[in-house]
């Protein structure tokens, strides 16, 4: 298997790529923590777990020592706080500007020589099945906006240019979506190819879709 790609819908590889770059002695923010799943399965009850619900937040606290309840964009700590912040399906949540402040709060919290770690769908087949989808962003705006890959273009001021992308890895799953552009311009050739990929298809094999990925960013 490919180390930069992931054939599972399944939370815990990516859980794995996170912790990874976490240490015994790492200060750990974990963002949007849900029930707890990412500090369960790294065996600590020490990360600081930012949770939006105040019933989650109620019941996290009953197994975790650092909960604290907010909304994003705000985060409620000191700057330079944290070796690792972890973000997994959140931002896709977020409309843009509060996406882009969120992002400005990380890198205010994060430590010089830290990492984030941020997971999140791509635009699938599947994406506006969850209602609370707002959009998906991309692994190039955290490049664009923290390593100042992007030039010029940006609708946003540069945040930060003191970040390198570490690791970016993909996740994929079997695909039944095959869309039928017999009425597009150009459809002829593209309705062949459909019906060829169709027969393809029948004989067993599998497409797979790009449904999400993990970046890791290091702050320098």
């Amino acid at each position: 298997m490919n180390k930069n790609i992931y054939y599972t819908h399944k939370r815990e590889p990516f859980f794995e790529i996170a912790n990874s770059y976490i240490s015994k002695d790492s200060r750990v923010l974990d963002i949007g923590p849900g029930v707890g799943s990412f500090p369960e399965y790294c065996e600590r009850d020490d990360f600081y777990l930012f949770e939006g619900n105040p019933d989650t937040a109620d019941i996290l606290k009953k197994n975790y020592k650092n909960v604290f309840c907010g909304l994003l964009p705000k985060l409620p700590f000191d700057s330079n706080f944290f070796d690792v912040i972890h973000c997994s399906h959140v931002v896709e949540h977020l409309e843009p500007q509060i996406f882009y402040e969120t992002l400005v709060e990380m890198d205010r919290c994060l430590k010089v020589g830290g990492c984030l770690v941020i997971s999140a769908p791509l635009m699938w087949s599947g994406f506006y099945n969850d209602l609370s989808h707002v959009r998906p962003y991309n692994p190039k705006v955290y490049r664009n906006y923290l390593c100042g890959e992007q030039k010029n273009s940006r609708t946003r001021n540069l945040i930060s240019t003191s970040y390198k992308q570490e690791e970016l890895v993909y996740r994929y799953i079997a695909s039944d979506n095959v869309i039928n552009y017999y009425n597009a311009k150009g459809g002829a050739l593209v309705g062949y190819l459909v019906k060829a990929i169709n027969k393809i298809k029948n004989k067993g094999f599998l497409f797979m879709e790009k449904t999400g990925y993990t970046v890791v960013l290091k702050k320098y």
